[in-house]
Parts: C-alpha cells; sequence; structure tokens
C-alpha cells in the first residue's frame, strides 16, 4: 500500500477513535497484553522475517543478527485505548542536547466476535537520532495491522513495520490479559 494511503488509512482510525467509534465485542476474559518490540540491525546481510514463531526465546534467538532496541508489555490493554511506548536516551552533545531513541504512540483495536478473536494495532512511532554528528527524525506510520494472540495456540509475533534507512523493524503480538 502506497505510504499516502497508509497515512490515509491511520489518519481515519484515529479519527474514529477519537470520535468514540464504536469497537467490535470484547474478547472473552476482556483486556488483552499488548507486547511490542523493536529490533536495529546490526550484521547488514540481516533480513527480518515478517512473522516469527515460537515463544519468546524464539523470538529473541530469531533476532541474532539485530539488536533490541525497547521491549514493551502493556497489561491489560481494551479496545480504544492508545499505548504511549518511549525508549530514548536525552543528552548534552557540544552544548545542545541530543536525543535517541523511539516515541510510539500505538492504537488498539478489539474487532473480536463471539466466533473469532481478532486485535489489531497501528499508529505513529518517532525515531530519532540527534547528536553525535546525526540529525534524523523520522516519523514512521504504522498501519492497523492484524497481529497474532497468542492464547490462541500459536505463539507468534508478526513484523508491523520496517525502515530500511536506519535498519530498525517494530513486532507486535497480544497476549491473555488479567481482567
Amino acid at each position: 500500500m502506497k505510504q499516502s494511503m497508509r497515512k490515509a488509512v491511520w489518519a481515519l482510525g484515529v479519527v474514529g477513535l477519537a470520535l468514540g467509534a464504536p469497537g467490535g465485542a470484547q474478547a472473552e476474559g476482556g483486556a488483552r497484553n499488548v507486547n511490542f518490540a523493536a529490533f536495529q540491525k546490526v550484521d547488514k546481510d540481516f533480513e527480518f522475517d515478517p512473522i516469527v514463531l515460537g515463544r519468546f526465546s524464539d523470538f529473541i534467538q530469531a533476532m541474532k543478527g539485530a539488536q533490541v532496541l525497547l521491549l514493551s508489555h502493556t497489561a491489560d490493554a481494551v479496545d480504544g485505548d492508545v499505548i504511549n511506548i518511549q525508549q530514548d536516551v536525552l543528552r548534552e552533545n557540544k552544548g545542545a542536547l541530543g536525543d535517541y531513541g523511539i516515541n510510539c504512540q500505538m492504537s488498539f483495536r478489539d474487532e473480536s466476535t463471539a466466533d473469532n478473536t481478532s486485535y489489531a494495532v497501528g499508529g505513529l512511532c518517532k525515531i530519532i537520532q540527534v547528536g553525535n554528528g546525526k540529525n534524523l527524525k523520522l516519523s514512521a506510520v504504522i498501519p492497523m495491522t492484524s497481529v497474532p494472540d497468542t492464547t490462541q495456540g500459536e505463539d507468534a509475533w508478526v513484523e508491523v513495520y520496517e525502515d530500511e534507512k536506519t535498519g530498525i523493524a517494530f513486532y507486535a503480538n497480544v497476549s491473555k490479559g488479567s481482567k
């Protein structure tokens, strides 16, 4: 899908959330944990897989050519929540403040029915590398993307975004919440 189309789809989703558009029925058990991870390539020949199967340890092992930038486990998200995920470092550099990191606002949708679970995440992440000779401020628009529910018997992580310039990729899934 073209970038402009993705932005339009994402904007419509955010507007719908802001206006209180009704979501689907909450899945049995209500809330879900939203799991989000960011990796950056350290091996130029490494390729991110669009889907990584297995438990968490298998997922980390599959990323041997990349370093972990952040792991987030948001407990008990419900339909319509906006999840803020931030991992960055502020430092002084030649009298100025530099910022290295990731700052995301992700919308969580639960479009489950009585017969089927269906979850999606999407939003906006800023990848920032300012200072030490760099001046990168990238806005990564993540279209609403279906993510797997690990309670359905298959542990899997889905790539929701990859930026080839920075070598950064984001992955997500959901797991059972406590509510």
